[in-house]
């Protein structure tokens, strides 16, 4: 009786987890008898594995040629699409509740309130000839990232990233929560790769793309994530939009359906991501991010 009991116990409570649908891209090759996974998006390129006719590849990626940067057999590379039928297809995970944790730990952020009258220009580089990037608002507050010996700051306003000059600045310290001590190294980690171009495939400093990114970013403190942006939807707990904090994964639904493209959260709005123009700072609510939202995920 106690084992019956015991059974039905553990299926109710499978019942009363939610499951969660995602899609993935996947490729079957079609080349007889084999596909060659190559490093790079040519085909002189080197020969990384000898993908099998009639085998399934995840898609990270297309590139305007009609190659596809997949992973196969543990290994990421890339194989011409002429010889691979794509599909999109539905799978299923079980949502894993999330246990109790302590109460967020209180921290400061910099940020900076403009005192020009009517509004500061946010400029390309922190000279006063530099190219003009936006005009801020008086009042309008905004997030500092650095400053320089010229009291020009580096901040970020409205999804772009660029230099003020501090004269037209007050500059004040805010609390805000985080989840754990790590969380403002991981985020400084992030930004201080801002500029570093957007590579098929890349995981290092020579470039990234997004999941390669916060693979990387991740790493750097210790916590080991999947390769793949859809790998990464899987992993930590869901996290609510209004409730996000600095070091949340978040993702979107861009070249295709599901998770395929993620950034980390830095709080005020904001998110540092591999995106086609580099590592750079962009806003969740941009018109174009903002519409493309999925989701969040917290792993630490």
């Amino acid at each position: 009786m106690k084992k019956i009991l015991t059974i039905v116990a553990t299926a109710m409570l499978m019942m009363a987890v939610p499951q969660i649908t995602h899609a993935a891209t996947v490729g079957t090759v079609t080349a007889n008898p084999s596909l060659n996974l190559r490093q790079s998006a040519v085909t002189s390129a080197t020969i990384l594995a000898s993908i099998p006719k009639s085998t399934q590849v995840t898609i990270l990626s297309k590139n305007a040629s009609n190659w596809y940067n997949v992973t196969y057999n543990g290994k990421t590379g890339w194989v011409s699409g002429s010889y691979l039928s794509v599909k999109t297809i539905a799978t299923t995970t079980t949502a894993v509740p999330q246990a109790a944790v302590p109460a967020p730990a209180a921290t400061n952020k910099t940020v900076g309130t403009v005192t020009a009258n009517p509004s500061l220009n946010l400029r390309q580089s922190a000279v006063a000839s530099a190219t003009v990037l936006a005009s801020i608002p008086k009042n309008t507050q905004v997030t500092i990232l650095s400053k320089n010996a010229s009291n020009w700051y580096n901040v970020t306003y409205n999804g772009k990233t660029g230099w003020v000059s501090g004269s037209y600045l007050s500059v004040s310290a805010i609390p805000v929560s985080r989840s754990g001590s790590g969380s403002s190294d991981l985020v400084n980690h992030a930004l201080s790769l801002q500029g570093i171009p957007y590579v098929y495939g890349g995981t290092s400093r020579s470039g990234f793309d997004c999941s390669g990114y916060t693979q990387y970013v991740f790493k750097g403190s210790g916590i080991s994530l999947p390769r793949t942006t859809f790998e990464q939807f899987r992993v930590g707990s869901s996290v609510n939009k209004a409730q996000l904090q600095p070091g949340d994964l978040v993702f979107f639904t861009t070249y295709a359906t599901g998770a395929s493209h993620v950034g980390i959260y830095i709080g005020g709005g904001s998110f540092v991501h591999a995106s086609s123009s580099g590592v750079i700072i962009s806003s969740l609510g941009s018109s174009y991010y903002s519409s493309r939202y999925l989701g969040a995920r917290r792993v630490r």
